[in-house]
């Protein structure tokens, strides 16, 4: 599953501070993830965005490149990425053996390969005889075998390949360069203004209600932090802050903010549950958790979001035939939530009984 940050970047009205920091490689993301991010923004109309993005892709560590070209859940954009520039036999075998790696982007690695990696690609028979346009490619390489060109012609004769009355269809073209995405236009990122006060800030990420003295003096310089920052230094925080400023941030209005917080490594689950529970987050924030299986397989992640009435409606079903009985049974007639949620645990109420 795509990270919700990656997502929120996709979405489009992002700024172009935020767009900048994270081309930079700065976010503390899991490789993957981040090869995902960094490879929409090599795609930014923005230039300067565009160029820091493609060099942070290219100087990702070592340990980190392979684990992403061996995934087989990789983005086949991030394959096709490093298929066309890298140049390192071993990492080039790795997006040959990978299967999310598109024909097209094979096909277009094919005149840089040498016989051993060529090899790779030559006995892969479900990908040459699925892609009429890789076979011709394999044929025109100077670095192939006599043995490798002799499988090729066997190949061609066995599945009558290359016959006027027998042409295979062609599944897709070779890929061209994508056009560049203006990520700067879309949803708006601000949804409201930025806290300008301490009254404000506290509106806005919450009272220090039910804190000891202590802690709503550490809730309070968190504040003050808060409002001088950036949107790019509030997603930072929200990635590498503490608890408190999570706690805070997944408030905020800012789309990249919020989908920044839910991404943190540091993250608990204990949060996730309280986050579930809130009645002034955006929906979205709802909907996010709620597509994530290794936190709504938590029960009481699952039972607060059907409680909340901000969850949307199709997350709450979903969730629903989770639930015992008795919890159906105070949904049933619970007028905070949706009236479509109280139906559906009407009607599951006999099938748990």
């Amino acid at each position: 599953m795509t990270s919700p940050l990656v997502e929120q970047f996709r979405k489009g009205g992002v700024s172009r501070d935020v767009r900048l920091t994270a081309a930079a490689g700065l976010l503390p993301l899991k490789p993957m993830d981040q090869a995902e991010l960094l490879q929409l923004l090599t795609r930014d109309r923005d230039e300067a965005v565009r160029s820091k993005a493609e060099a942070s892709l290219l100087e990702m560590k070592p340990e980190s490149l392979q684990g992403v070209l061996k995934d087989g859940s990789a983005n086949p954009k991030v394959l096709d990425f490093f298929g066309a520039r890298l140049e390192d036999p071993e990492l080039l075998e790795l997006i040959l053996q990978n299967a999310a790696s598109q024909d097209q982007t094979i096909q277009a690695m094919i005149p840089r390969l040498s016989a051993d990696l060529l090899e790779i690609v030559v006995i892969n028979q479900t990908r040459v005889l699925r892609h009429f346009p890789l076979l011709v490619a394999l044929e025109a390489s100077k670095n192939l075998t006599a043995d490798q060109r002799r499988r090729l012609t066997e190949l061609r004769h066995d599945f009558r390949i290359g016959g006027e009355d027998d042409q295979p269809v062609l599944l897709s073209e070779p890929t061209e360069g994508e056009s560049l995405v203006d990520l700067a236009s879309g949803p708006p990122e601000e949804e409201a203004p930025a806290p300008q006060t301490i009254e404000d800030a506290i509106a806005t990420y919450g009272d220090g209600t039910a804190l000891s003295e202590e802690e709503q003096q550490i809730q309070l310089t968190t504040f003050q932090r808060l409002i001088r920052m950036t949107p790019a230094e509030k997603m930072m925080e929200g990635l590498k802050g503490d608890r408190d400023a999570r706690m805070m941030l997944i408030h905020d209005r800012n789309r990249v903010v919020y989908s920044a917080v839910l991404n943190s490594p540091k993250i608990t689950d204990s949060e996730i549950e309280s986050f579930a529970s809130m009645k002034n987050v955006s929906p979205e924030v709802l909907r996010v958790i709620g597509g994530k299986r290794e936190w709504t397989k938590r029960y009481k992640v699952a039972h607060e979001l059907v409680r909340n009435p901000l969850t949307p409606v199709e997350v709450a079903m979903r969730l629903l035939p989770r639930l015992p009985v008795r919890d159906l049974k105070r949904l049933a007639t619970d007028r905070n939530v949706p009236e479509a949620v109280r139906r559906q645990a009407t009607r599951l109420k006999p099938t748990q009984a």
